[in-house]
């Protein structure tokens, strides 16, 4: 009686491992289904982000993987992932896993495969770039009641991006290589994003030698009512303006060797130029006026204002009277900090900030203007709408 109990109850058990076993596998699908959508629209949404597809297609693949990492020691698991010319994502998975009676039935396994096709959509030029990529700190920190307005364009955090009290970001697009911390972003934060490469990597601004001759006196101050155009050229010494003093840049590039300081109600005034720093940087406070165009030929057309690699001093903007910021602003290896009672740079057509940090306090609020037809300041290669377009989001295709 015991043996033909045995007997009946093998095919039960069978049947019941049976279930089991292809419960687990419909599960196993849906989770692989479910990591290459994701993949897609986290490769759609960086697409743009990068010149080399390569990257954007390991993203998608790496992206994937990470979705199904549990999965790994009982199933063979491997990502593919490619990018068309319009940007558009398809990642196809494959898992293989062991079957019943060693793999003779189904013969060699079951064998899953999957796949998502994600499109960009909602494309922005690049903006506003904070440059520093360490986990724990903040390439564009935003605090105060302070804002950036980058309507139409993307405003990307190599870092983390960060909004206290009640400072704001409104932008195109939004995006951090970390993490956002805070609620003052619209739209929300794509968080994960690629690091974006400095544009403009290796650019020098000056000869060293320039910059060390010896000059005689530490500084040059125009003061008073005085009003000076300065010529194009190296200026080794260090430009201060102060009282209602008006100085004037000549076209050209101007290159400082130990920085320009427009203080008190000065004024600073300048179209077709270019600030380049070899040491110090630009510093304008209390009531000083700023109107200034970038390059519109030569070496550094579409630049404003530059740093070179070596430079690490803060570009600072304390004056509410700071109006046209029109070209790039690029800081390699220095900040860019805001802390004033007014606007920033409302007047311009167009501006781009590439810093490595970007922090905004008290009630300044830097505009970002994207209107890059009919300046007559070329953009860069590298920025704003000369970077092909930058991903603000994506969808799956059904």
């Amino acid at each position: 009686m015991a043996v033909i109990t045995g007997l009946a109850a093998m095919p039960l058990a069978m049947i019941v491992a049976i279930t089991v076993e292809m419960a687990a596998l419909t599960a196993e699908r849906g989770r692989m289904q479910s990591a290459v959508d994701a993949a897609a629209l986290a490769g759609a949404r960086q697409a743009s982000l990068s010149v080399a597809s390569a990257s954007v297609t390991n993203y998608a693949v790496s992206f994937a993987s990470q979705q199904v990492v549990d999965l790994a020691p009982r199933m063979r698991i491997s990502f593919t992932a490619t990018q068309s010319v319009n940007n558009t994502v398809q990642v196809n998975g494959t898992a293989n896993r062991d079957s019943f009676f060693g793999n003779l039935v189904p013969p060699g396994g079951f064998t899953i495969r999957v796949s998502a096709t994600a499109d960009a959509l909602n494309q922005q030029p690049l903006c506003v770039l904070g440059l520093r990529d360490r986990n724990k700190q903040s390439s564009i920190w935003v605090s105060g009641s302070g804002q950036i307005q980058a309507s139409n364009c993307l405003v990307h955090a190599n870092g983390t991006i960060r909004s206290t009290e009640l400072g704001r970001v409104t932008a195109g697009a939004i995006s951090a290589r970390v993490r956002a911390f805070g609620t003052g972003f619209s739209p929300s934060v794509n968080t994960g994003a690629m690091i974006i490469q400095n544009p403009f990597q290796g650019r020098q601004i000056i000869a060293k030698s320039e910059c060390q001759k010896e000059q005689g006196e530490d500084e040059v101050t125009y003061a008073g009512t005085s009003n000076v155009t300065l010529p194009a050229g190296v200026h080794t010494q260090r430009v201060s303006v102060a009282d209602q003093a008006k100085l004037t840049l000549g076209r050209g590039d101007h290159f400082f060797c130990d920085g320009l300081e427009i203080k008190d109600e000065g004024s600073l005034r300048g179209e077709d130029v270019a600030l380049l720093f070899e040491r110090g940087s630009l510093i304008a406070e209390d009531e000083a006026m700023l109107d200034l165009t970038g390059r519109t030929t030569g070496a550094w057309a579409g630049f404003l204002i530059a740093a070179d690699f070596s430079n690490q001093s803060d570009m600072v903007i304390s004056s509410p009277n700071v109006n046209k910021l029109l070209g790039a602003i690029y800081l390699s290896n220095a900040n860019l900090n805001i802390d004033t009672a007014g606007m920033v740079a409302e007047d311009s057509r167009w501006s781009v900030v590439i810093a490595q940090n970007v922090n905004l306090s008290g009630n300044s609020r830097l505009v970002i203007n994207s209107n890059y037809a009919g300046s007559g300041v070329p953009v860069p290669v590298g920025a704003g709408s000369n970077t092909g377009p930058q991903q603000s989001g994506a969808r799956l295709r059904q």
